[in-house]
């Protein structure tokens, strides 16, 4: 039943996009199906939840607002369903960080496994350190989450070398379920330093160029696990060691998450998400984010931190997790990546049309190429399966003129992009480009 209303509201805006016999592709056509795609989930999550008390068999007898869902999702104004999926998203975040304070927060991640394993320089360093996770069976405390679900930390099921841990579920998840964060120190994707970019595949960007660095997150973590900090000093939930409770948020596994192989379809999408400075204040040291570097040209007064969480988009039952990681198509796959749907991928890496105020429309009033290194976050539709055909979130990329479609500042709440002047940079900005052409062989 799922799978039917997804795929049926999202072809209704299928004839809209730009027709690839053409050669030509635009970031905007993926950005509509993807914020509609996310509307969906969130929207069943809401009459699941809030009108059947999570009774899933009860939720499928509720006929009208099924029929409603599948015949008229797609005539929901763009701005309604980004206002809808914030609302959803910001009630399960607020229960979800209310649980991890009612005990204190406490660290999900496997023991390390020796010290400096993270600290890979090479490929070979790398592999090593996954066939180590895989000999040793190393795995972290399963997390209770507030749905009833419980997720775990252990190695990956996928057989690729460059496979090691995975997050595994145990039990019954639904749609636009909040699964979880993405820890990691935020950088601005034109003051990115050469030496995070370097041989890390734990990087993810979002709309607005934002970048999340989750390896460095991990490393940290382990550090602190390794000097018994974690447990020595952040035994206390107070005192002068606040600032170190961000590594004790067990839902911050969203690094952990592998690209699915051949023949198994992602079940979860990264979506933007920003911590307003309204946040409950006992809440905000958990939040598993640090700001690296941020550029404070357009910046929001209102937001405290930008984040991504996890949202399911199909059911999940006892199983690993995947994440698309959606690399550029005009660059060499590693062996093990398999792309599960090309024109979805063209199509993020194509033309970036200049939007309107009526964006929510699909309303265009010019057009502009960002040329093919990577720019933003979209999400793509799958191939059917036999659980749910749903669609899923990916990286995107830097305009390789330096800049970010240039969108009306009044928008960015809603669709979490900003404005990067195509002017003259100084020398620093100019080397932040330069770096930035390393990110499109990488995501989480």
């Amino acid at each position: 039943m799922i799978k039917k209303i997804f795929n049926s509201a999202v072809s209704k805006f299928g004839s809209k996009a730009k027709p690839s016999t053409t050669n030509k592709y635009f970031q905007n056509d993926q950005e509509y199906l993807d914020t509609l795609k996310v509307y969906l989930t969130t929207e069943v999550y809401r009459e699941l939840y809030y009108n059947h008390q999570g009774d899933y068999n009860s939720f499928l007898k509720a006929e009208e607002f099924i029929d409603s869902l599948h015949d008229g999702a797609h005539k929901i104004p763009y701005l309604k369903q980004s206002n809808r999926i914030e609302e959803i998203i910001n009630h399960q975040v607020l229960e979800i960080f209310e649980s991890i304070h009612s005990y204190g927060g406490k660290n999900s991640y496997p023991p390390p496994l020796k010290e400096s394993t993270f600290l890979y320089r090479s490929m070979e360093e790398k592999v090593k350190r996954c066939l180590l996770i895989k000999e040793t069976h190393n795995h972290g405390e399963p997390i209770e989450h507030p749905r009833g679900f419980k997720l775990h930390i252990k190695p990956s099921m996928l057989d690729h070398k460059e496979a090691g841990y995975g997050l595994h579920v145990e039990g019954d998840i639904f749609p636009g379920t909040v699964i979880g964060f993405y820890p990691g120190h935020t950088y601005d994707g034109n003051i990115l330093p050469a030496q995070v970019i370097m041989d890390n595949d734990y990087m993810i960007a979002r709309y607005d160029g934002t970048v999340i660095d989750g390896r460095g997150w991990t490393r940290k973590a382990e550090e602190l696990m390794l000097k018994n900090e974690l447990h020595q000093v952040l035994g206390s939930s107070g005192g002068r060691h606040t600032d170190l409770l961000r590594f004790k948020n067990p839902f911050a596994i969203g690094n952990f998450i592998n690209h699915p192989p051949a023949g198994v379809r992602p079940n979860v999408i990264a979506y933007n998400f920003n911590f307003k400075r309204n946040f409950p204040q006992h809440l905000k040291p958990y939040i598993p984010n640090h700001i690296a570097t941020e550029d404070k040209t357009f910046k929001d007064d209102s937001l405290y931190l930008r984040s991504l969480v996890l949202v399911a988009l199909a059911p999940i039952q006892d199983t690993e997790l995947f994440l698309n990681y959606r690399f550029n198509p005009a660059n060499k796959y590693p062996d093990w990546y398999n792309d599960p749907d090309i024109e979805e991928s063209k199509r993020r890496w194509g033309e970036r049309e200049r939007l309107s105020l009526r964006m929510w429309e699909y309303s265009i009033e010019g057009k502009v190429d960002v040329g093919g290194i990577p720019a933003l976050l979209f999400f793509s539709e799958l191939p059917p399966s036999s659980i749910a055909a749903i669609p899923f979130i990916y990286i995107a990329s830097i305009n390789s003129n330096g800049f970010i479609d240039d969108i009306n500042s009044f928008h960015n709440e809603y669709i979490n992009t900003s404005m990067v002047k195509n002017s003259d940079r100084n020398n620093n900005n100019n080397r932040g480009r330069s770096e930035m052409a390393l990110l499109d062989r990488y995501s989480i």
